[in-house]
């Protein structure tokens, strides 16, 4: 909480373009326009890849397997 003051000043800039890209639909021509391109397919694996494989969705995996109904569905697998 004692640094919620700074994070927001440092990311607010960043959504507010966000936000002006998305309202302009220049997000939504960026999208399409990659879509009609033929190695479309391999960009976005490539990216969603990068996503994947980066620290904080690895560390996310791991925190949702330490979750108590995560270890029931184990447990239950395991049981029957």
């Amino acid at each position: 909480l004692d640094w919620r003051h700074k994070f927001r000043a440092a990311t607010s800039p960043v959504f507010e373009e966000l936000y002006t890209r998305v309202a302009n639909g220049l997000e939504a021509e960026v999208v399409i326009t990659a879509n009609q391109k033929p190695d479309y397919r391999e960009k976005l694996e490539a990216e969603l890849n990068e996503i994947q494989n980066s620290e904080m969705w690895l560390a996310g995996k791991a925190v949702r397997q330490l979750r108590p109904e995560k270890n029931e569905e184990v447990l239950e697998s395991t049981l029957f």
